[in-house]
Order: structure tokens, then sequence, then C-alpha cells
């Protein structure tokens, strides 16, 4: 596909760590990760132009090749910081939820709070993976991480929720967490077809009863 992006998910923190290493800079490495992810995210990576980049990033042509190397790279970088921004994030709510099931429930709700949003914008791993699809082998590997680092986050969840009895324990937590990922993304690709929220809503129980 031209113009692809050639990458691994790396560590968003080990490339601004990487950048300020180097010469005092003008501008905030972790503000540009985050303008340029909310960026990618909201309009993907060929909906992105350069000078959208630009534009969000609030740098110069000069200051962003020399920084991030280009439009792919910059991407790259984008993409990890959100997954690991995510996985984070999911973390936390498993702490704080009121049991694991509650917090595979939330996930699941989740998916339907997000698209009665005004701007939805979805899950930005589904998002790439519908753009990308398996055209690309390294957009493919990358999908292929991202997907192992929210599964792992869920799969402590049904490791917890088994282990208080809360779910079967027919099938092994790994096999559940890939069950439950592949659950949310239908549901994100349904709500972006329009289905009913009562339809989705209904979908979520048949899951919450195959798994209890």
């Amino acid at each position: 596909m031209a113009n692809s992006p050639s990458f691994e998910l790396r560590s968003a923190q080990s490339i601004i760590r990487r950048m300020n290493r180097g010469r005092p800079r003008t501008f905030d490495p972790d503000l540009v990760l985050e303008n340029a992810m909310q960026l990618f995210w909201s309009k993907g990576y060929e909906g992105t132009s350069l000078q959208d980049l630009l534009e969000a990033t609030r740098l110069s042509k000069s200051s962003l090749y020399e920084s991030f190397g280009n439009k792919q790279s910059l991407f790259e970088a984008a993409f990890s910081r959100y997954v690991e921004s995510r996985a984070t994030h999911l973390l936390e709510r498993l702490e704080l939820a009121a049991s694991p099931l509650a917090f595979i429930r939330e996930c699941l709700l989740a998916v339907l709070d997000d698209a009665e949003r005004a701007t939805p914008r979805g899950c930005m791993l589904v998002n790439v993976a519908n753009e990308f699809s398996t055209r690309d082998p390294a957009v493919q590997r990358l999908i292929t991480l991202a997907t192992r680092r929210f599964c792992g986050v869920f799969e402590q969840a049904f490791q917890q929720a088994q282990a208080a009895g809360e779910v079967s324990d027919a099938q092994p937590p790994a096999v559940c967490a890939r069950y439950l990922h592949c659950v949310m993304s239908g549901l994100r690709t349904q709500t972006k077809a329009g289905m009913e929220q009562q339809e989705l809503r209904t979908v979520i129980e048949l899951f919450m009863a195959s798994v209890s």
C-alpha cells in the first residue's frame, strides 16, 4: 500500500526520553504526541495530512522531521501513546471497580456510551484495523501487539472473576479475554453501522450470560 506506515509498536515514553537527550527543545514532546494522537484518532492515518499535523502540533516542518523522522514515525509514536494510556486507564478501572465482573460489564457498556457522544471516535485500535485491514504486514504487526496489550488487561479481569466465583472457569482466562475483545470490537463496528442501542444491549447481556 502506498505511503503506509512501516513500524513496530514502541514505547512513547522511550521516544520522548531519546528526544530529551539531544539539544534543548523549544516544545514539549509529550504534548506534541498527545496532539498528534488525538488527530490520528479522529481522522485516521490516510485522512491526516502533513499540514494537519503541523497545525495540531504547532511544529515547523523541519522540527517535525528532525524530531520524529516523518509522518509514519509520528503515527507510530502516537499510536504507542494511545495503547499505553488506554491500557493504564483500563487497569485503573479494574482496580477501582466494584468487582471484576462489574469491570467487564463496564467495558462493554462504555462502547455504547462512546457512541452517544456528539463526535464519537470509537477505539483507535479498531479504527486502525478497519482502515488498514491485513493489507500491510507492518500495520498488522502493530495491531497484533496492541491487541495483546489490551487482552492482557482483560485476562487479569477474568482471572480475578474466576477466582471470586463470578464467572465460569470452563475456559482459560486468556480465551475469555479474547472473546471479550472480539465482542467489544464487533459492538464498535455495529454502532457505526447504525444498530439500535437496545439491540446492542441484548448482545451485551448474551455475552455476560455466556461467561457466567
